[in-house]
C-alpha cells in the first residue's frame, strides 16, 4: 500500500511503552494515529511522538495518572479530535492482523454504499506466538471500526461500545486484532478494575437493574459453559484458551452479581478503602 488509508486509529494508553510500538507499527498504513494517554510515567508519550502519533490527554490534568474509570469518555476524546472519515479503535497491547489491514483497505477504497460499522474479532496470542483458535468468548467481536459520521458517541464506562445513528448498517471483518494473553495475575487485575467501575456505576440504581443484570449474566454464562464443554470435550485441532483463563471469566460474572447487589455496594465513605482481590 503506497497511499495512507483515510482511517484515524485511536489507542488508549497508560504506561504502555512495552507494547505501543508494535501496536502502532501494525497500523502504519493509516493516515492518523491518536494516542489518548492517561498520564503515563514511562516512555509511552515519547514513543508515540517518535512514531508520528498525535498524543491527546484522556482527562483534565488533575485526573491524569490514575486508573481509568470511564473508557467511553476517553474514547470520545479521540472521536471529537479525529480528522479522518473512518475510525479504528485498537488497544495498546494489540496488533492489527495483516488480513484485517487488507480488509480495511478494500472497504475504505471501494466506492459506493456499504456497511457503516464493522464488528472486529479479537484472538489471543500466547507467549510463544501461538494464536489461540478456540475460546468460549470467541469470536470476541467489538464494534471497533466505523465511519465517523455513522456514530453519535461512545457509551458505557466499561465494556464500552458506540451508539450508532439510525439506519447505520453493520458488517463484519473476517480477520481482526491479536492480543497477547497476559499472565493470569495481570488478567485478574484487569477484571478487578472492571469490577470496581461496575460497582461505582451501579451505586443507587436499585433492584430492577440488578435483577436484569442477573438474567443477562446467567444467560451469557450458560452459553459460554456450553461452548466450553464443546471446546474441551471434543478433540479439536488448534490451540485452546488455557482453562484457568476460562474459569476467570466465570469468576468475574459471579463477582459482578455479588458486588453489584444493592445492599452489598459500599457507601461513598468506604470507596477509597475498597479493594477486590482475585482468587489465589
Amino acid at each position: 500500500m503506497t497511499n495512507r488509508l483515510p482511517v484515524s486509529v485511536h489507542i488508549l494508553t497508560w504506561n504502555s511503552s512495552q507494547t505501543l510500538e508494535r501496536a502502532v507499527a501494525s497500523v502504519k498504513h493509516c493516515a492518523e494515529i491518536l494516542v489518548i494517554d492517561g498520564g503515563s510515567q514511562d516512555d509511552t508519550v515519547a514513543i508515540a511522538e517518535r512514531l508520528g502519533a498525535r498524543v491527546l490527554p484522556q482527562r483534565f490534568p488533575g485526573a491524569q495518572g490514575k486508573p481509568l474509570m470511564d473508557f467511553a469518555a476517553a474514547r470520545n476524546v479521540g472521536l471529537e479530535q479525529a480528522t479522518q472519515p473512518w475510525i479504528l479503535a485498537l488497544d495498546s497491547d494489540e496488533i492489527l492482523s495483516d488480513g484485517a489491514v487488507q480488509e480495511i483497505h478494500d472497504i475504505v477504497t471501494t466506492s459506493g454504499p456499504g456497511p457503516a460499522a464493522y464488528w472486529v474479532p479479537r484472538r489471543y496470542l500466547l507467549e510463544d506466538g501461538t494464536v489461540v483458535t478456540r475460546a468460549s468468548t470467541y469470536p470476541n467481536e467489538r464494534l471497533y471500526f466505523f465511519r465517523k459520521d455513522a456514530v453519535e458517541r461512545w457509551e458505557k464506562p466499561v465494556h464500552e461500545r458506540v451508539k450508532l445513528k439510525d439506519g447505520a448498517i453493520i458488517g463484519r471483518l473476517h480477520d481482526g486484532s491479536l492480543a497477547p494473553l497476559p499472565p493470569l495475575s495481570v488478567f485478574y487485575s484487569k477484571l478487578n478494575q472492571y469490577l470496581r467501575i461496575e460497582v461505582e456505576q451501579s451505586r443507587g440504581t436499585g433492584w430492577k437493574r440488578w435483577l436484569l443484570r442477573i438474567i443477562h449474566t446467567l444467560k451469557g454464562r450458560a452459553v459460554s459453559f456450553v461452548r466450553l464443554l464443546w471446546i474441551w470435550l471434543i478433540p479439536w485441532t488448534g490451540k485452546r484458551l488455557p482453562l484457568p483463563y476460562e474459569i476467570a471469566r466465570f469468576w468475574y460474572a459471579w463477582k459482578l452479581i455479588l458486588m453489584t447487589c444493592p445492599p452489598v455496594i459500599p457507601s461513598s465513605s468506604a470507596r477509597s478503602a475498597e479493594r477486590t482481590e482475585g482468587p489465589e
